[in-house]
């Protein structure tokens, strides 16, 4: 009589894997989401790395002289020449089309060029066309892992002692499509500034709620995978650049001293005897000098023989004196 024991075991054997497979499913199933979340927050974390790093070389072109190519703060109101190309920020009135779309074109005063110029980088042409998948050295810059673009929006010109931008990166997939604010830029601009990101569950600022609608808010505020709200997907980098004042006390008789704030030739002019003159005086900084300005004075009977006594980069206020 023939034996049915190895067809037994057979079958054991395949109902032993079926109960493997079925348990390593389970597994599987409960891992995925956790799996995911981890991965999650690791790109969040990274990108908050990336930006820390963008600030940090943002801050490094204060005192760049070229600003053509490199200094980041060639802003409105600050005193600069003219023929000077300001930076090209973000505005607040146009986040939401800018971070959302898909390519972006090379501009050569861009706030994305000049930090490409600052890193290095040279392997890109004006007017050239990038999306995410390009995938070289300039659409890093501009890109986060979500293929979203980073923004770097310009505050309010002209705030005494201060000069305000927020540099930000929106960690959500583009079809997700959340709306800023767009009426007023400095309405838009504190209310980034002052509202707090760094809780999973944060919420989109109080002022918004009268700026978009319902809908447009509650998209906003409403959770999503690893049970984070779509704002605390934003990641934002505030930078102050201070202002200083410089204070020149001319005590000389007979020479008259003449100062720099790069690239602002002869922005003080003070004759002999002229007693003491501050900054604010001259035009264009008024509310102060932008951190990282050159700052050359000298000094002489007239500007043909006049000599240079002091060059200085500012970073803080300063009291000069001419005797």
């Amino acid at each position: 009589m023939r034996s049915t024991e190895p067809r037994g075991r057979r079958a054991e054997f395949l109902l032993m894997l079926l109960v493997a497979v079925a348990i390593v499913g389970v597994i599987a199933g409960i891992l995925a989401p956790v799996v995911a979340n981890k991965l999650d927050d690791a790109q969040i974390r990274a990108e908050s790395e990336t930006l820390g790093s963008l600030r940090r070389d943002f801050e490094g072109t204060y005192d760049a002289v070229d600003y053509t190519n490199l200094n980041e703060a060639s802003v409105a109101g600050s005193g600069l020449p003219a023929g000077i190309v300001f930076t090209t920020f973000d505005q607040a009135t146009a986040i939401a089309s800018r971070v959302f779309a898909s390519s972006i074109t090379v501009d050569p005063a861009g706030w994305v060029t000049k930090l490409a110029l600052k890193r290095g980088v040279t392997t890109f042409a004006a007017g050239s066309t990038y999306t995410a998948q390009t995938q070289n050295q300039y659409s890093a810059i501009a890109f986060n892992a979500y293929r979203v673009q980073r923004c770097l929006v310009v505050g309010p010109s002209g705030e005494a002692g201060q000069q305000r931008y927020l540099l930000m990166s929106l960690m959500v997939p583009p079809y997700r499509s959340l709306v800023f604010p767009t009426a007023d830029a400095t309405q838009t601009f504190d209310s980034i500034w002052d509202q707090s990101w760094e809780s999973v569950a944060a919420q989109a600022p109080a002022s918004w709620s009268a700026l978009l609608t319902a809908d447009q808010v509650s998209l906003w505020n409403a959770s999503t995978s690893n049970n984070r709200t779509n704002a605390s997907r934003l990641l934002v980098e505030r930078i102050v650049q201070p202002k200083y004042t410089l204070t020149l006390a001319n005590n000389s008789p007979t020479d008259t001293a003449w100062v720099d704030i790069g690239p602002a030739a002869d922005a003080l002019v003070c004759a002999p005897n002229s007693g003491t003159t501050l900054s604010s005086s001259a035009a264009g900084f008024t509310s102060g000098i932008l951190s990282g300005r050159l700052i050359v004075v000298r000094r002489g009977a007239t500007a043909a023989t006049a000599y240079e006594v002091q060059r200085f980069f500012l970073y803080s206020d300063v009291n000069l004196t001419v005797q």
